[in-house]
């Protein structure tokens, strides 16, 4: 007799809990390398698979890490990502290089990186202690709306940015088969980005939602970086509120959940209640 779809789910979270079990006790430098690269192996990607298996060649076990994290639902590997990567920063700083250079040639290997690694990415050298720290702006008030043209200006480009990932519509058969990753709903993506922007759009030109190559993206981060602490939690907020109305179902995909909870870490801003809850029953199961 087949499962029922009540079993497979209960099954499906058994699997997972043993995997959290096994990946709370990963703390050696080698097992770190291994399980940090293999969440971030793109699904379905044969050539990000053989390089994961280059660079992890010396750990023994490897090959069960990335067993443990197959495991994982989507909205647990970021969490994990945040608590190995906690870590990994404990470890001497040859081990934290050696793991930047080797996520460099895992990402390469499809032979484009995806946006949302470009933010992984990012998020890692702010992790591993690879980024200087911004300098914050002072503000009186959490007010966006007063943001110098400057600041408009870098919030468009990052918001055009996620724009390909926030919110996605992805054709599930073609995801299978790795003929897509995150192919955005452009005309979705635009209606977000305008949404972000509409607050400007009296008193500032608005640009159109181009985004940026990486050199605009890293400027144009390091500016939001440097907005004031009670203006940044209000951007996110921004952000997810527009993903929320423009995202099918009202509901966030994988990849805008992950794309808008990466840009909140790499704003050193909590995460908006809305985003929080869908990360929550992930969060619940890390170790303390």
């Amino acid at each position: 007799m087949p499962e029922t779809p009540y079993q497979l789910q209960k099954a499906a979270r058994e699997r997972e809990a043993a995997a959290a079990d096994h990946l709370s006790r990963v703390h050696g430098a080698l097992g770190l390398h291994a399980a940090v690269l293999a969440l971030l192996l793109p699904t379905g990607s044969r050539r990000a698979v053989r390089a994961w298996r280059a660079e992890t060649a010396a750990t023994p076990d490897a090959a069960a890490l990335r067993a443990h994290i197959d495991e994982l639902s989507p909205a647990a590997r970021l969490p994990w990502l945040d608590v190995l990567l906690r870590r990994t920063r404990n470890q001497a700083l040859a081990a934290r290089q050696a793991l930047l250079e080797s996520t460099r040639r895992v990402m390469a290997a499809r032979g484009a990186v995806r946006p949302l690694d470009r933010l992984h990415w990012l998020l890692m050298r702010q992790r591993l202690g690879e980024a200087s720290a911004a300098t914050v702006h002072a503000a009186a008030q959490a007010d966006l709306s007063r943001l110098p043209p400057s600041d408009v200006l870098a919030v468009a480009r990052y918001s055009a940015f996620l724009s390909r990932m926030v919110p996605v519509e992805v054709d599930a058969e073609a995801a299978a088969q790795s003929q897509v990753d995150e192919a955005a709903d452009e005309p979705a993506g635009a209606a977000w980005y305008a949404t972000v922007m509409a607050r400007w759009e009296h008193h500032t030109p608005i640009p159109p939602c181009t985004p940026p190559d990486i050199d605009g993206l890293v400027h144009a981060l390091q500016e939001l970086q440097a907005l004031a602490w009670m203006q940044r939690p209000v951007l996110a907020r921004d952000w997810v509120t527009a993903a929320l109305k423009h995202s099918p179902r009202g509901r966030f995909t994988d990849a805008s959940a992950d794309a808008l909870r990466l840009s909140c870490a790499l704003l050193d801003s909590p995460l908006p209640p809305e985003l929080e809850r869908h990360f929550q029953a992930a969060m619940q199961a890390l170790p303390a």
